[in-house]
């Protein structure tokens, strides 16, 4: 069972702080269906504890048998892991403060084993990067001990994107009953006016069901989740297109998307969206 590693920077530390921190709201739900995918914020939960209810409790009537929880890898991976670009962890689960998560084993090793040129199970990268760690504990509050499945990614071409759409494709074939969620952010760190435009622009993009990797090319886009994201696209099941529930950015939230904000400081926009059948 592997510890946990990001709590108290990016979620409480203490049980009962957590548990009060991730207790279940109510809402309207909007997810219906599975399989369904809901994007949620790469961030502390001080700055965006608000908006991850937002999505959790909008898609908490599902019941799924599996969570498959992607994240993305925010520098290269090394040499030694190549042609690898998707990444699992061993074992049977992480220990968290509000109790233990059980990882979707079986499932794991078939992947591995079918998509073995892609997905690899590499443990470093996940201790390094807290994407994964910090949705955990809300999956745990609203959909209770279900299986789950983390899966880091990085960006790569055509190519990888279909690779990685086929192994979410294969994922819902065996188990059609599974919530994907998405833990990224918008864009990347930058002056505000551009980092509107850019997200603005997935925001679009995401809406009308379009492709990204595109965009990405291009540097119209900078959003961490992208590999994720495009590969869900990519998927025949419920809605093509994407709707967004809420925004935030500095710990604010907006009904809609500002052409700036007054700050001098780099921002990042922070989302929660759904994809399936509403």
């Amino acid at each position: 069972m592997h510890k946990s590693q990001h709590h108290t920077i990016f979620y409480p530390a203490d049980q009962e702080e957590l548990a009060s921190a991730c207790r279940v709201r109510e809402s309207k739900p909007l997810l219906t269906k599975l399989p369904g995918a809901l994007l949620v914020p790469h961030a502390s939960y001080s700055g965006v504890l608000e908006l991850l209810h937002t999505g959790f409790s909008v898609s908490a009537s599902v019941k799924p048998e599996l969570v498959v929880v992607l994240g993305s890898l925010h520098q290269e991976p090394l040499e030694d892991d190549a042609p690898h670009f998707l990444f699992a962890p061993s074992g049977e689960g992480i220990s968290l403060p509000n109790g233990p998560v059980l990882f979707a084993q079986t499932i794991r090793d078939s992947l591995v084993a079918k998509f073995g040129q892609s997905l690899s199970i590499q443990d470093s990268y996940f201790i390094e990067e807290s994407c994964i760690e910090l949705t955990l504990p809300m999956v745990t509050s609203y959909f209770g001990s279900v299986p789950v499945l983390p899966i880091l990614s990085c960006s790569r071409g055509a190519k990888e994107s279909k690779s990685y759409a086929e192994l979410l494709e294969n994922i819902v074939s065996m188990v059609p009953n599974t919530l994907f969620i998405v833990s990224a952010n918008l864009n990347a760190l930058l002056p505000s006016p551009l980092a509107c435009t850019q997200t603005r622009s997935l925001i679009e993009l995401l809406e009308t069901g379009k492709p990204l990797l595109k965009a990405q090319k291009e540097k119209a886009i900078s959003s961490c989740g992208i590999a994720s994201l495009d590969a869900l696209q990519r998927q025949k099941w419920g809605l093509s297109t994407w709707k967004f529930i809420a925004l935030a950015s500095q710990g604010t939230q907006y009904a809609s998307l500002p052409d700036t904000i007054d700050t001098k400081e780099k921002i990042v926009w922070h989302g929660t969206a759904i994809k399936g059948e509403m």
